[in-house]
């Protein structure tokens, strides 16, 4: 049985790797946007209001396949 009420700091990825499937009813995340845009271009909502990109080192990724992965990890 896992310890209940328990915090544990570290990259989800890595640490959710120990546990095993079916382990949690819920996670609540707010996983990295992949939010990156080039310089100078703007992306706009369907509001028409303005996405304020994100060029931190936590929402960085080499590809959208490494980004998909990303994703698809979480789920699994």
């Amino acid at each position: 049985m896992l310890p209940q009420n328990e915090i544990i700091h570290g990259g989800c990825i890595e640490i959710l790797k120990n546990f095993p499937n079916d382990s949690f009813d819920l996670i609540f995340a707010d996983p990295p946007y992949n939010l990156q845009l080039p310089e100078n271009r703007k992306l706009l909502r369907e509001n028409g209001t303005e996405v304020i990109p994100v060029n931190d080192e936590w929402d960085k990724f080499e590809s959208y396949e490494e980004y998909d992965n990303f994703q698809e990890n979480l789920r699994n």
